[in-house]
Order: structure tokens, then sequence, then C-alpha cells
């Protein structure tokens, strides 16, 4: 499933970082700052812009890659030591069996809520951006150009994103190589 249009890859990589952050230690749900109201009309524009740029998708593709998330969280929490060894690694859950579950048991809940994720990213840029702005945005769009962002800037931002990681791992490694002795120092292994 490829990552779509503008808010998909912020809101997809801040969901999964939140999601890492998650497995590795508990923390207190963030409250978001008061947001004034946007005026009924900057909500009925920030609805027609969200529309001609698929917003409506982009949640259908995120719900995708959070499923796929939580086959794996599945995968992982319902692993046990084989043929009851603790000594022994824990055996995952086998991938058909925690997709079940996932489409069976929580995959209905994101469905249904999935209206309200919309909402949520039309509130997003009717606090964002003024009535004008809005009219603005959505007459840009109507261009050719405007019809040929919001066509090429999925792989823009794919190719963005495969960039910023090769850029991470090729920088973690050379990092790793260089402080290996202070790792190792420190109790970590390589």
């Amino acid at each position: 499933m490829r990552l779509t249009r503008f808010a998909l890859p912020l809101l997809a990589s801040t969901l999964m970082a939140g999601s890492a952050l998650a497995q590795t230690a508990p923390a207190a749900p963030a409250i978001p700052p008061p947001v004034p109201a946007a005026s009924a009309e900057a909500h009925g524009e920030a609805a027609a812009l969200t529309e001609m740029i698929g917003a409506a998708k982009q949640t259908q593709q995120l719900i995708g890659i959070l499923r796929n998330q939580m086959v794996q969280l599945v995968m992982r929490a319902g692993a046990k030591p084989p043929a009851g060894d603790p000594t022994k690694p824990a055996e995952l859950l086998k991938p058909e069996d925690a997709a079940k579950i996932v489409d069976e048991v929580l995959m209905p809940d994101f469905i249904a809520q999935q209206t309200d994720l919309n909402t949520q990213i039309i509130d997003v840029w009717a606090n964002n951006f003024t009535v004008e702005d809005l009219k603005a945005l959505r007459a840009f769009y109507a261009t050719p150009l405007g019809q040929k962002l919001i066509a090429t800037l999925p792989t823009v931002t794919q190719q963005g994103m495969s960039a910023g990681q090769a850029w991470g791992q090729r920088i973690y490694q050379a990092t790793i190589n260089k402080n290996k002795d202070a790792l190792i120092a420190r109790g970590l292994r390589f």
C-alpha cells in the first residue's frame, strides 16, 4: 500500500512512531492544546478541499497500514515458548492467525470510526487556514499544475522517505562502526 497525498505520510509516520513508543514505555495520552472551532464556512471549504485531494482515500490507506502493524503486534503478543519450554525463544503466532484476529476483532472498530478521522482531518485544515486560503488552495488544485501536484506528490513523498531512510541507515551504520568500542564498553553488542 502506497502512502499518498499530503496528510497520510505525516499521519502514518506519527502513528507509527507513537506505536513504537507505546511498545517500549507506556505514556500518558497527549492532550492537544485547545483549538478554536473553525467557522461553518471554513469547515465547508476544508471539506471540499480534502475531498479534492483525496483525504478519505488516505484514511482508508492509513487504516490498511495500521492493520498490518496490528497483525505484527498480535503475532508477538500471541508468542509462546515452544512445547512449554521457557528456555527456548518464543514462537510467534502464525501471520494468518494474527490477521484473522485483527480482521475479526480489531478492524471493525477502526472501520466504524473512519468518518471521525475524516472529520478530524477536515478540522485540521479548517483550523489552520482561513476561508480565503482554502478557496485559493482549491482554485490552485483545480489548475493543471495543482492536478499534477496531487498526482505526483505520492511518488515525491515516497522517494523523499526512501532517501531519508537510506540516509539514516548509512549514518547509523557508520556511527556504530566508528563508536563500536565505546558502545561495547557500555555493555552493548553489535
